[in-house]
């Protein structure tokens, strides 16, 4: 029978290396017990979210573009229709062929954002969205992390690895923006 110094060190080693099991074992773990299910929670979830996300962008670059006192805001505005209509249209594919529900519209509190930003005009408005767009895609950047480091489908992962560079683009837009004082 073993010592207990031993047995002691058998056990602080176990633990050791269940405390730094990486990341991407529990995953593994995850995505392996959902055998039989195309999606996890956190694909769906991230879908779900990334559609909401992306009809705020629409309406939102579409009224940057309409109430926008400078061209450079105008300009990210239709940047912003552009890129999440496309973005829109991959998510929306890829949620309907993995039988998640597709959200009609932004969330209540990204409907609210829109409309309170929606109260300013000219360099008003201006000012008050890009510094919405920088709080929205610094989330959105996360968000698009935690997809690509924890979910399950392949599919969606690659969604959220195409959608992280353009995200971050419109993050280093909105900064200049917002440091422009426009």
């Amino acid at each position: 029978m073993p010592s207990r110094l031993a047995r002691v060190a058998v056990a602080a080693t176990a633990l050791t290396l269940a405390a730094t099991a990486p990341a991407s074992a529990a995953r593994q773990t995850e995505c392996g017990a959902r055998t039989g299910h195309a999606v996890s929670a956190q694909d769906a979830t991230w879908l779900q979210t990334g559609i909401q996300g992306d009809r705020f962008e629409i309406t939102g670059g579409t009224a940057a573009q309409s109430k926008g006192a400078t061209a450079q805001m105008k300009a990210f505005g239709a940047r912003l229709v552009r890129d999440h209509a496309k973005s829109l249209s991959d998510a929306v594919h890829a949620a309907r062929r993995f039988d998640v529900d597709v959200p009609k519209t932004p969330s209540p509190s990204e409907e609210w954002e829109l409309r309170t930003v929606g109260l300013f005009t000219g360099t008003a408005f201006d000012r008050s969205y890009a510094d919405l767009e920088v709080q929205d895609h610094i989330q959105d950047i996360q968000e698009t992390r935690d997809e690509i480091r924890d979910g399950c489908n392949a599919t969606v992962r690659g969604l959220a690895r195409d959608d992280l560079p353009v995200l971050r683009q419109h993050l280093a837009i909105a900064r200049q923006l917002k440091a422009s004082g426009t």
